[in-house]
């Protein structure tokens, strides 16, 4: 689809079409577009370079958006180049030309911009062919046509078929040459561009004018193409027909009008190309090349005083990090005095930990020896009295009334002693395990005030190592005795379960409850001693408990690995 530009252009309305890239070009750079700004500059610097034949003002306007463009990324710079670097070409300024399209080269080849990379390559291909510098040109000849393919341009292939056309006429290789030749009038007449499709035309005529020696159809094509472009007296492709038009007269014997179209190429040779270059032109380069140097000064200026004062705020910030560091140390020294005191607290804490733990681990040793004692020794001994009173009785039934004293004595002294070893060691302990023991617990200690409820929700059969189970007994009384003594409670309950290797046991009553801040003096046995307990079990206990709202207490413990008989260590009366 054609815009303003492309229909102003076509009909010659040159001046419209600058007009119109003006107002867009200065539309886009307000909207900070950079690509079609560049768009609408490349447009009006082509029509000043090649309709119009001012190359002064085309390269101004040209090194000027340069200067605009000074701090935008060089992806969007090197969209100008192919344009600068074919005003050079235009100018005959082949050096130039070439050393512009280079740089532009390797800035598209940064940016990956194939389009560029592709435009940049033909101009340097013409611009060595014109010069009929064949060595040089080579190399940019397959990149020519090869990247023409691949941004699938058939303008752009057809030119570059029409440079191979030229190349391998240069190097004698005609046959290969009109291979081009035929395939650029072929991607020609695909692109409907008037102007490749002369450039291809004209290359025809050459063809048949050098090589086939058909003058009549070189003449027929170049009268066409004169006729085409007769209205565009400033037209380049106009000014080669001229020339090579008057060599087929001058091979047809018509001198006449072969001089006639000399010296209209000559006109036009006087009315553009003796304009083509003055200093002025070369100033524009040089006063935009010296503008850049300027303010790649001022930048590099800039850039040293920015350093030199990044220098001088590392060093506060140096400075800054110094006392920043004492301040650190002075707090991890007071950290690490602290951590020691904290240390020191804790090991003393561990020690009387382990006092305690041995105090009471001393007093369950004491309570086992103390059952045995009872049963083995004590026991046996009433029980032994008993018998020989029995058999003395039979022997002397005179004193019969002494004797039923004396055994009644001797009775009480064995319920007594057999109460006794069941207080240090229960026998439902020693005979049916811990949960038949919680349960008893339970049975024993519910009255017409409180009543305590178990419920247990592992297997009744299952034992622990009695250590374990004496161990979480005593525990578990004492904090019964610790809620039939301080909590008022009239419900309470004892739950019994098991997670994997872990058992639980939760202690709920009704009670008062009381605050759980720590330091605060707790009676009996006290909450921190048994948790002390717990803890050399291997466990953990939880206290929630608010005043006036009851008491729930959590308990963990882990279960030994190995397991001893049922009443292995236990005595009975």
């Amino acid at each position: 689809m054609k815009d303003s530009f492309d229909y102003y252009k076509e009909n010659s309305q040159f001046q419209k079409a600058l007009d119109y890239s003006d107002k867009k070009a200065a539309y886009f750079l307000n909207k900070k577009d950079y690509s079609n700004y560049i768009k609408h500059i490349t447009n009006k610097s082509r029509i000043l370079s090649k309709n119009i034949k001012d190359h002064k003002r085309s390269l101004k306007i040209i090194y000027e958006s340069l200067t605009l463009l000074n701090n935008v990324p060089e992806f969007e710079k090197v969209k100008l180049y192919p344009e600068i670097s074919a005003i050079y070409s235009r100018l005959q300024q082949f050096d130039k030309s070439n050393e512009i399209a280079k740089k532009g080269l390797k800035m598209a080849s940064h940016s990956k911009n194939d389009t560029i990379t592709q435009i940049l390559n033909y101009v340097v291909l013409r611009n060595y062919l014109t010069i009929k510098d064949s060595q040089n040109a080579f190399p940019h000849l397959e990149p020519s046509l090869k990247g023409a393919r691949k941004i699938k341009d058939n303008q752009k292939i057809a030119a570059a078929y029409n440079t191979h056309f030229a190349f391998y006429s240069l190097i004698k290789e005609k046959d290969i040459a009109k291979k081009y030749l035929d395939s650029s009038m072929i991607y020609a007449e695909k692109s409907k561009d008037r102007l490749t499709i002369n450039a291809a035309k004209s290359n025809l005529g050459v063809h048949y004018l050098t090589e086939e020696i058909d003058y009549n159809k070189a003449r027929d094509i170049y009268l066409e193409l004169i006729a085409e472009n007769e209205n565009d007296p400033l037209n380049e492709d106009l000014a080669i027909a001229y020339l090579n038009i008057s060599m087929v007269y001058e091979e047809l014997g018509d001198f006449k009008t072969a001089n006639n179209y000399l010296n209209k190429y000559i006109d036009y040779q006087e009315n553009t190309i003796t304009k083509k270059f003055d200093s002025e032109i070369e100033g524009i380069r040089t006063k935009y090349e010296l503008d850049k140097a300027e303010k790649e000064f001022r930048n590099q200026e800039k850039l040293l005083n920015q350093k030199q004062l990044k220098s001088e705020k590392i060093l506060y910030l140096m400075l800054a990090l110094l006392a920043f560091a004492g301040i650190l140390f002075y707090f991890f020294y007071q950290n690490l005095k602290l951590r020691q005191k904290n240390k020191l607290k804790d090991l003393n804490h561990n020690v009387q930990q382990n006092l305690v733990n041995a105090t009471i681990d001393g007093q369950e040793e004491e309570r086992k020896r103390l059952s045995g004692v009872l049963h083995d020794n004590i026991s046996a001994l009433l029980s032994s009295a008993s018998l020989h009173l029995m058999a003395f009785e039979a022997n002397h039934p005179e004193i019969d009334g002494e004797l039923k004293k004396t055994k009644a004595i001797i009775k009480e002294a064995h319920d007594k002693v057999r109460d006794l070893s069941h207080d240090l060691i229960p026998p439902v302990l020693e005979k049916l395990g811990l949960i038949a023991a919680f349960e008893d617990l339970c049975e024993k200690n519910s009255n017409s005030l409180i009543h305590f409820q178990f419920n247990n929700f592992i297997e009744e059969d299952l034992r622990f190592q009695n250590d374990f189970e004496m161990k979480l007994y005593f525990i578990v009384a004492e904090l019964f005795n610790n809620i039939m003594k301080h909590s008022n409670a009239a419900e309470a309950s004892l739950t019994l379960d098991k997670e994997n290797d872990q058992l639980t046991i939760n202690i709920e009553d009704n009670g008062k409850g009381f605050s759980t801040k720590e330091g605060k003096p707790k009676e009996g046995l006290g909450l921190s001693q048994i948790k002390t307990r717990i803890k050399s079990l291997n466990g953990s206990m939880t206290i929630n408990s608010k005043e006036q709202s009851g008491t729930i207490i959590y308990i963990k413990v882990q279960i030994p690995e190995s397991k001893s008989a049922p009443g292995s260590n236990f005595h009975n009366v």
